[in-house]
């Protein structure tokens, strides 16, 4: 989650676990080859800013060879992102309080990761949330709550169907090291620059955005009247109010 630049971001990464793993243990190689170790947390700020684990990037050889090395992960396969964002120019206009930010962006969230559970059919997933505040993360058991105990109607999905595809909502902090919670965060920042329009030719810059273009949640080609009525609903990349 992000609020920068006129913009709240909210980021969620959905991937499986084979895919997870494998994601792991890119990260962990990489992190070793340039610190020696694996406890290191990749948060976009401190990359931007050169600053703590990431001041070696000053270093204009090192920073090339860490961003070869780290859109390596972030083109890897296996994952998908929505992003829900919030114009906060507009809604300021509308009177849009704290409160409403939170909500409106937690339910669509909450509620794209359940459509696409159940467009898959027999699949079963959890949400895990990089906790921020009590008042944050109480959304995020609102909005679970909701669905768990109305369904979504209007698809004809039931509060049973939803219950036998979400089966958890727990919350992690950066120390747990997640490895999907660190992509999120990663590419928040290139939502944010997606968003914004950004024109810049700097590498970096130019390759977050493109990262956020491939892995957004898209409809493929040929998909089965079945999965398109639930993923017609969700939208990757949602501009509110």
């Amino acid at each position: 989650m992000a609020a920068n630049s006129g913009v709240y971001i909210l980021s969620g990464c959905v991937i499986d676990n084979g895919a997870r793993q494998n994601l792991k243990i890119l990260s962990d190689q990489i992190k070793y080859k340039f610190w020696e170790r694996t406890d290191i947390v990749f948060h976009s700020r401190e990359i931007g800013r050169k600053e703590g684990d990431f001041a070696i990037l000053k270093d204009n050889a090192i920073r090339k060879s860490f961003e070869k090395n780290l859109f390596r992960i972030l083109n890897f396969g296996g994952y998908r992102m929505f992003f829900v964002l919030v114009d906060l120019v507009e809604a300021k206009k509308q009177n849009w309080k704290e409160e409403k930010i939170y909500q409106e962006t937690t339910r669509i969230m909450v509620e794209n990761f359940i459509l696409s559970l159940l467009a898959s059919g027999n699949c079963r997933g959890r949400i895990v949330v990089e906790s921020a505040t009590s008042k944050k993360d109480f959304y995020f058991h609102d909005s679970a709550n909701y669905f768990l105990s109305g369904g979504i109607p209007k698809l004809g999905a039931n509060y049973e169907d939803i219950q036998k595809v979400l089966t958890e909502l727990s919350f992690v902090t950066k120390k747990n090291h997640d490895i999907e919670e660190q992509i999120a965060d990663l590419l928040a920042y290139g939502a944010r620059l997606k968003f914004e329009k950004s024109k810049s030719k700097d590498s970096y810059i130019k390759n977050i955005i493109g990262v956020v273009n491939t892995k957004l949640f898209t409809i493929s080609p040929g998909t089965g009247a079945k999965k398109t009525k639930f993923y017609s609903k969700i939208d990757g990349f949602k501009i509110l109010p």
